[in-house]
């Protein structure tokens, strides 16, 4: 099953938000950063007749900088915009049908020793997929 199609949308919706860091599809570099990554614990959550199937895919939004303020300000916009319950995120090329987001507040993961600080924010996408896709 191939879900790049979600990641892309996903990524390109953060894009939108005029974030002062751009979201990319990797994980964190050595730099300032933001980034959106898959995490495992996906599941298969209905299979239909037809073959089509409900799934959960699971990703994290990860950023870097030296500025805490600046961090939980993108991070929060993000929690904000994603748990907008009449948000939409439309596959580009129809190899999905977006059902909903769950979105878990920002949290500190790590504050390295050159001072970078490291927040998270887990994000949980039910999608239809065709099934062997």
């Amino acid at each position: 099953m191939n879900n790049n199609d979600f990641s892309e949308v996903l990524r390109d919706f953060i894009n939108t938000l005029n974030l002062s860091l751009t979201c990319r599809l990797d994980y964190l570099s050595e730099k300032e950063d933001l980034v959106l990554y898959p995490l495992p614990g996906g599941k298969i959550l209905k299979e239909y007749m037809d073959g089509k199937q409900d799934i959960s895919l699971v990703f994290e939004v990860a950023i870097k900088t030296l500025d805490h303020q600046r961090t939980s300000s993108i991070l929060w916009t993000i929690n904000h915009a994603l748990a907008n319950f009449e948000l939409e995120l439309p596959s580009k090329n129809n190899s999905y049908q977006f059902r909903g987001l769950e979105v878990s507040q920002p949290f500190l993961n790590d504050r390295d020793d050159q001072g970078f600080y490291i927040y998270m924010l887990d994000v949980t996408a039910e999608i239809e997929v065709n099934g062997g896709n």
